[in-house]
């Protein structure tokens, strides 16, 4: 069976105090986020979609929501399972001098291909291929979106394309706003496409 997964990450986020919000509530996306949400859509706009699902985060929501707007009619289904990673640090700056300034969080870096700082990558893959493969049946053979987050947008990727690798050391591209699509078939990838908004 063939079917096209578009995985969307979510536009750029107003975050003043540049800190790692990760699951923080509250992060809602900049005025640039919102026009990348607007450039994803109009990416979408096209689609024979069929499911569009979104993580609970309102920078995820926000962004699905634009996509919604060009289907009328389809719903967005909120799901935990496509939720940002977990991390530790959360709330720390996002620089690496805020970090060496937080010496409670050395620790947790101890293993980057674990990854220590977090939720682990094979169970990020895990939940984000077991969410894809119900918005799969959801979708009734049509196009499916999957608006997500950074790191749970690479490892779905890498796991689709059956690539085992850390998802920095393999040099996906995954803006804010960004659009990869995927068309698989059995299992396979037959093609793949990254859109990135020009904004």
């Amino acid at each position: 069976m063939s079917v096209t997964i578009h995985l969307v990450r979510h536009g750029e986020v107003e975050n003043p105090k540049g800190v790692i919000y990760g699951r923080l509530p509250g992060y809602n996306l900049s005025e640039r986020g919102q026009r990348q949400a607007e450039a994803a859509a109009d990416r979408l706009a096209a689609a024979d979609l069929g499911a569009l699902w979104a993580s609970p985060l309102e920078r995820a929501q926000e962004t699905a929501q634009a996509i919604a707007a060009r289907h009328p009619g389809l719903e967005i289904v909120t799901d935990q399972r496509i939720i940002e990673s977990a991390t530790t640090v959360e709330g720390v700056g996002r620089d690496v001098m805020a970090l060496l300034r937080s010496p409670k969080h050395w620790w947790h870096f101890r293993n980057p291909w674990g990854p220590s700082w977090g939720e682990s990558f094979s169970d990020i893959k895990a939940r984000m291929l077991d969410a894809i493969e119900d918005a799969r049946s959801q979708a009734g053979g049509r196009e499916l979106a999957i608006v997500s987050h950074q790191t749970p947008v690479l490892v779905a990727r890498l796991a689709l394309a059956r690539r085992r690798v850390p998802p920095w050391l393999a040099f996906t591209p995954c803006g804010t706003g960004s659009v990869t699509t995927l068309m698989l078939e059995e299992g396979k990838v037959l093609s793949a496409a990254y859109f990135a908004p020009p904004i």
